[in-house]
């Protein structure tokens, strides 16, 4: 009996070893890439808008400095004159944004980012209706250049996941030990 719970244990050991791993930094399933994983700089990156077809970002610079993100985003038209990070409802206007132009006349803002590869919040004002629409943007790490991802911050669990694994290894010879030493009757051979 002892015997099948150290085998469990050290299975379960090693099992939870294992899904400590540390994940890349802009992983397919996107946790959140704050401004202290990314080297400073300025990046050209890909941003998208999920909840609206309206609202299109047809180019994206982000730039970080001193662990803060900005996005400098130029939008697909001339529809939006002001900009608010977060919901319209909370538009507090001496924090609005107002547009600038590009060089073809496309209205760009610059949105503070909080984290990539996470939405973020920002309502745009419609210069036609005269008011506040929400939406949310992401902008995806997994654009950004080799070597832009500095730090993830998790260099920690590396060390900690192998001597976890060494600890389940190591326990399975002591229990596979001990069951030989039970079956040859207490000698060692």
């Amino acid at each position: 009996m002892k015997d099948r719970i150290s085998r469990i244990v050290s299975v379960l050991l090693t099992v939870l070893c294992l899904c400590s791993f540390p994940l890349p930094v802009s992983a397919a399933g996107g946790r959140p890439v704050y401004a202290g994983d990314v080297e400073n700089g300025t990046y050209e990156i890909e941003a998208e808008t999920l909840n609206s077809s309206m609202f299109r970002i047809v180019g994206c610079t982000l730039t970080v400095t001193d662990e803060a993100m900005t996005a400098h985003v130029t939008l697909s038209g001339k529809g939006f004159g002001k900009l608010y990070a977060g919901r319209g409802a909370d538009a507090v206007e001496s924090e609005v944004s107002l547009f600038g132009e590009d060089e073809e006349g496309r209205h760009t803002f610059d949105i503070p980012v909080s984290a990539l590869d996470t939405p973020v919040p920002v309502a745009g004002w419609s210069i036609k209706r005269e008011k506040w629409y929400d939406y949310d943007v992401i902008f995806h790490a997994d654009s950004l250049p080799d070597g832009a991802v500095a730090k993830s911050g998790n260099g920690w669990i590396l060390p900690c996941a192998a001597a976890c694994v060494g600890v389940a290894v190591i326990a399975c010879f002591a229990a596979a030990g001990i069951r030989r030493k039970k079956k040859s009757g207490g000698e060692d051979k």
